[in-house]
């Protein structure tokens, strides 16, 4: 017997908000759908109802306003790999999306799915973790701006309930100086899952100002290592500190086994790449 599923595409966030509390959280969103869908067709996923944002204009777009760039939940990878204020602002973020599925997924999958989905190796979350993004989130019990690194809850689940809307993603400019790149490690060279992913943010050449380390893939969820990064501030940019670091994100991470990698082969490719990323900024690379 197939199940009748309720179907709304509206036009604003408004709209969507009254069809989801109508719906007591058990509606779904889609925003590209690439995920959903698929788990849909599978039968992993039953919702009650499904909200199509795809005509909330308002909910798209790449802006800059003062010292904050504002990138809109619907925002597909294609346009975030193609974007000029990206490119001048945050080259990482480009490359990352670059780097994520197919070009036919990329057309169609949004920055907003890919965060509220909150895979473990969700690309988009390390770079954005060390920009020290935040997130919008409409919806009961009152429209909010939370840091990305408060956002993900555990595999899957985030700090929004079945009646929020992520809207959109906001984050501030790198002042002068600062650098953030984005690697990962893989089976395959092209369109696989992240194995182990490193996104790091640098302030400063010499001697290190700021520092933020992310990792993805070897955790619940993706995350910030201050402890990599306190062992960087302060002190002089050398490949000491860079190992130090390394040694630091691997004690940090909590991977698991699985098909794909043994915990301890996750570790050790934890510690390399953090490594061969942040020499990387000491070397001079950009995104």
């Amino acid at each position: 017997m197939e199940t009748t599923i309720a179907y709304m595409k509206p036009k604003t966030v408004k709209e969507a908000l009254k069809f989801l509390q109508k719906h007591g959280g058990n509606a779904k969103i889609i925003a590209g759908g690439t995920d959903l869908l698929n788990q849909i067709k599978k039968g992993a996923k039953t919702p009650a109802a499904l909200v199509n944002l795809k005509d909330v204009e308002e909910l798209r777009g790449i802006a800059v306003t003062g010292k904050t760039v504002t990138i809109g939940a619907l925002t597909t990878l294609f346009e975030i790999q193609n974007s000029e204020i990206l490119a001048e602002h945050f080259p990482v973020l480009p490359y990352t999306a670059s780097l994520m599925a197919s070009p036919q997924v990329r057309n169609v999958a949004t920055v907003g799915g890919n965060l509220a989905n909150a895979a473990p190796s969700a690309d988009m979350a390390p770079p954005l973790l060390v920009l020290a993004a935040k997130v919008e989130i409409h919806g009961p019990p009152k429209k909010r701006l939370i840091p990305l690194a408060d956002f993900f809850t555990g595999p899957g689940e985030t700090v929004m309930t079945g009646e929020n809307i992520l809207t959109r993603i906001k984050i501030p400019l790198m002042p002068k100086g600062a650098r953030c790149i984005y690697r990962v490690h893989t089976l395959r060279e092209a369109m696989d899952i992240s194995m182990v992913s490193v996104a790091a943010y640098i302030k400063g050449r010499r001697k290190v100002g700021k520092a933020r380390v992310a990792l993805g893939a070897v955790a619940p969820v993706p995350m910030l290592v201050p402890e990599a990064a306190e062992v960087l501030e302060g002190q002089p940019f050398i490949p000491e500190r860079i190992i130090a670091a390394g040694v630091e994100a691997r004690e940090a991470c909590k991977p698991i086994d699985d098909v794909r990698a043994s915990a301890n082969y996750r570790r050790h490719i934890v510690e390399i790449l953090t490594r061969r990323t942040l020499q990387e900024i000491a070397d001079g690379a950009t995104s």
